[in-house]
């Protein structure tokens, strides 16, 4: 007996000694926490040997992700909010464990609830519970509370209708000046979805329609919120089973096609999706994943820096990078990749091995100032490029203007840093918001925001910061004008006023999570705040996707914005751009503009300089009037049509506040060009799926100059109203003076639910006014038939797996579904690494041998699932091959033995394990010997 306690102490430590070192991954395979009667609320609930007492305070310290592991014993379930949280799909609660003292041969381990309400017994009876569902556990104080969230959960599994904010109430959340304005549940995603995780969106230059993409648990959908009240899903685009996905959008036009291009760049960690590319410019009809072939496995976030957030267009003179963080290679310090071809990003460069520290987020700005000159490295005459990086210890500032070359500026720790997750700059460049994910659990803080100075690059100051009135915990943040969107996870999005960055002030909020204040992983996990239309979207990690208004807006300095979302010149002449300031004009105010390339290039402005194309505009106390931006255009002779450039509003100051219309676009027409309209294209082909939306776009060219409309009428078809589709076939599309942005029509497919031939209708185009009528005057919808509404199948590809070379690997996609239940076609390829010979690939389970390896390597496969209409979707999975040979692994190598001192320890631990019963090893395998897995 006293071998084998001695072998249970040494055993964690020889095993600690042994293991190669670990990635810092925030999101990498998390730690269970362990809960039993006799235990002791203190500490992490991490050691089985110290486990915590009751469920409620392990799971104030789960982490996205964690398992719960509850040994026998009775428990009650003291709060409203601790049974939320225990039925959550992101924390994992789970009983039936034994306890280390009794025998595996008795009766099955029983973990008993009480104070749980009977609807909920079978669920968790499923999850190794016993539920008494007696009385005195939902009677009392908290009776009314937990009926009125238990009926408000049940509402919010379902779409909440549009609520204004009226007495801090938005259809049953709690709200100050933000109005809910969609909600779209886990039901109404195509695929079966359980958790949300990170959003972003960017509105398609093409269409000028407006996107937010939303990462799941399973996968990442794309909706078109262009009628934000009516928000409507384009695509699903499956993954593996994951908690964390993050999102991020670049867009450039191509020259040679003529039309605006868009990606989505998406990584996921806990699985082994790599980067996943979702080529956009199906939209508005349908996204598709791009076959690339990613060199990591799992990776916690991406970001695109050196882009416009809305449009993901590149800044001036500064190519965007897709920069990776956290990646399961190079210890997760952060990966730079170009997008000279953005289908397939390339890598450049990974942080340098001075730090070797795990990036967890990042952020960027491009610093156009003295500050260039007199800090950084590689700056150009223009600007440097200064990446962000949040590597849990410190915030480090880069240089990555050569994305080959990055020097380090400065790492900077604070105070109570228990986690240094993420943060966002301010419009200016000067200042920077900081979140740490785990103050509120660890050190007992209420929410707490930190504000660096960036005046100085080498030494970030902290001279701010900001705490909110609960512990709930703030993920991430951004800024747009002088507002700061923050999830603020189980509080939901909190707006901060940052007109003087130092002192935010809380001016609105919305709670997506009404059951709790607390600090849980829970509610609110992204918000994306830079749609054009004003229009602020959340993600919340137990509900969905919310769409809001932000009305903090309105103060008596006044709103500033633009008269209007387009001007038009003539090359040669000057363009104007009027600006107002509205609602209030108490005090000095003031906002920056800046002019960014699109189709035309700042070059084509008479400036000194790029860095001339921005500028600042002046009100005083009391004055509202009207102002202007004169830009004069160059004519440059060449007959080139239409362009655009686009100018954007920014930093506003004296407390005046950005108004929905911030940014705009300024068309640039050759001398004498005259306007004329036509479809954008000959043919849209849409699926007959019931509630699909057909998008028709009509397209000004020549001049923005003069005002412009256009009759369209149906012409010709056999497709029926209210039948086949639903729609206007008749109208007049007008374009103010000053306008060139598309317009589309809209039509909604309806599914008759009968096999027969597809059908058509066609519209022209006619009776132009202030332009003409060319290029393609007739447009045939076609709507290609279909029996019943197909959804696209789920691909599941499985999880990772590491084995030995020479070990016979099975893939196992049986997981993988079809939404409308049909019987699925498997296709399995090998994407990368050593070539092996797939058996069954046309099964759900495919197999083959490890090859033999020199190192440790990774094979990377796709399996394809298609339905019996064709539809199809994929996912991916890694196989790590280890290589067996113990010459080539003597020094440590790849798989961190340790060299001498690890062969040492294994002789040691061998010398243990002769001295221990081979039972008490066997139950090593069953959660350490301490908390033995379920029996049933």
């Amino acid at each position: 007996m006293t071998d084998s306690l001695t072998f249970r102490r040494l055993l964690p430590a020889l095993l600690a000694l042994l293991a190669p070192p670990a990635l810092h991954a925030h999101g990498g395979p998390e730690v269970p926490l362990y809960v039993a009667e006799d235990g002791i609320d203190s500490g992490n609930c991490e050691d089985a040997r110290a486990p915590c007492a009751t469920i409620g305070y392990a799971l104030n310290k789960a982490g996205k992700g964690t398992e719960i592991r509850v040994a026998e014993g009775s428990y009650e379930v003291a709060t409203t909010e601790d049974l939320f949280h225990l039925l959550s799909d992101v924390v994992t609660v789970t009983g039936g464990y034994r306890a280390p003292d009794r025998p595996l041969e008795s009766e099955p381990a029983r973990s008993i609830l009480t104070g749980v309400p009977v609807a909920y017994r079978n669920m968790l009876q499923q999850r190794g519970f016993h539920v008494i569902a007696d009385r005195k556990g939902i009677d009392g104080p908290r009776a009314a509370e937990a009926a009125r969230l238990l009926g408000l959960r049940t509402t919010m599994q379902a779409s909440l209708p549009t609520t204004p904010c009226v007495n801090g109430d938005a259809g049953g959340l709690d709200c100050d000046a933000v109005d809910l304005v969609a909600h779209v549940p886990f039901a109404e995603v195509s695929s079966a979805v359980g958790a949300s995780n990170d959003i972003w969106g960017f509105i398609d230059l093409n269409t000028h329609r407006e996107y937010v993409i939303v990462g799941f648990n399973n996968g990442i959908a794309v909706f078109d919120v262009s009628d934000a009240e009516n928000p409507a899903e384009i695509g699903f685009v499956p993954g593996q089973n994951s908690v964390w996905r993050d999102i991020k959008v670049y867009q450039y036009f191509d020259a040679a096609l003529q039309r605006w291009m868009a990606y989505a760049y998406v990584t996921t960690d806990g699985a082994s999706d790599g980067m996943i590319v979702i080529d956009l410019t199906g939209l508005p009809h349908f996204v598709v994943k791009r076959s690339y072939v990613s060199d990591f496995s799992a990776a916690h976030n991406v970001y695109v820096s050196n882009t416009d957030f809305s449009t993901g267009l590149a800044q001036n003179d500064a190519a965007a990078l897709v920069i990776v963080a956290g990646a399961n290679v190079g210890n997760g310090r952060y990966r730079a990749y170009g997008l000279s071809s953005p289908a397939s990003p390339a890598f450049v460069e990974d942080a340098p091995v001075l730090t070797d520290r795990y990036m967890h987020d990042a952020a960027s700005l491009l610093i156009t100032d003295a500050r260039k000159d007199s800090y950084c490295v590689n700056a150009t005459s223009t600007h440097c490029n200064v990446l962000l990086d949040f590597n849990e210890d410190t915030i480090e500032i880069w240089d990555i203007t050569d994305p080959a070359n990055p020097l380090q500026l400065s790492s900077t720790p604070y105070a109570n840093a228990s986690y240094v997750h993420s943060g966002w700059s301010s419009e200016d460049g000067q200042y920077m918001f900081v979140h740490d994910e785990l103050d509120e659990q660890s050190a007992g803080l209420p929410t707490t925001l930190r504000i660096f100075a960036l005046d100085d690059l080498s030494n970030p100051q902290l001279v701010g910061q900001w705490s909110g009135p609960t512990n709930a915990i703030d993920h991430n943040g951004f800024v747009r004008g002088n507002r700061y969107y923050m999830s603020n996870y189980a509080r939901g999005l909190t707006i901060l006023d940052i007109s003087e960055p130092a002192t935010p002030v809380t001016v609105g909020r919305i709670d997506t999570y009404p059951f709790s204040d607390g600090s849980t992983f829970v509610g609110a996990w992204g918000v994306y705040p830079f749609l054009p239309s004003g229009i602020i979207a959340i993600s919340d990690i137990d509900s969905g996707l919310y769409l809001v208004s932000d009305q903090t807006r309105d103060v008596a300095e006044g709103k500033i914005s633009l008269a209007a979302r387009s001007f038009a010149a003539v090359e040669g002449a000057q363009a104007s751009i009027t600006l107002e300031r509205s609602g209030g004009a108490t005090a000095d105010v003031s906002v920056d503009w800046e002019v960014l390339a699109a189709t035309a290039g700042i070059d084509d402005l008479d400036l000194a300089g790029a860095a001339l194309a921005r500028g600042t505009v002046n009100w005083s106390d009391g004055d509202s009037a009207s102002k202007t931006i004169s830009l004069s255009v160059s004519d440059d002779g060449v007959a080139e049509g239409l362009e655009f450039l686009m100018l954007r509003l920014g930093n506003p100051t004296g407390g005046a506040t950005l108004d929905n219309v911030n940014q705009a676009f300024v068309y640039l027409s050759d001398p004498g060009d005259a306007a004329d309209i036509s479809f954008s294209s000959s043919l849209v082909e849409v699926a007959e799926n019931d509630g699909v939306a057909a998008v028709i776009t009509v397209a000004r060219r020549g001049t923005a100059v003069g005002a412009s409309s256009v009759d369209y009428n149906l012409t010709a078809g056999d497709a029926i109203a209210g039948v086949n589709f639903e729609g206007s076939t008749s109208g007049t599309i007008a374009w103010d003076d000053g306008d060139a942005r598309p317009q589309t029509l809209v039509f909604r497919i309806l599914d008759d639910g009968q096999n027969n031939t597809s059908s058509f209708i066609e519209l022209t185009l006619s009776n132009a006014s202030g332009a003409t009528v060319a290029a393609n005057p007739t447009v045939q919808l076609l709507i290609e038939d279909g029996a019943g509404n197909n959804q696209s199948p789920v691909a599941n590809a499985g999880t990772s797996q590491t084995l030995d070379e020479s070990t016979a690997v099975t893939l196992d996609g049986s997981q993988s579904n079809d939404p409308d239940g049909a019987t699925l076609q498997y296709e399995w390829t090998q994407t990368s690494g050593l070539q092996v010979a797939l058996q069954n690939a046309d099964t759900a389970t495919a197999s083959f041998t490890a090859p033999s390896v020199t190192s440790d390597t990774m094979l990377q496969f796709d399996l394809t699932v298609y339905d019996d209409r064709g539809a199809s979707g994929t996912s991916s999975t890694t196989v790590t091959v280890l290589n067996t040979d113990p010459v080539s692994n003597v020094g440590g190598g790849n798989r961190g033995g340790g060299g001498a001192l690890g062969w040492m320890l294994l002789l040691a631990l061998s010398l243990l394990l002769r001295l221990t019963p081979r039972g008490l090893f066997e139950r090593m395998t069953f959660d350490d010997g301490l908390f033995p897995i379920r029996t049933r």
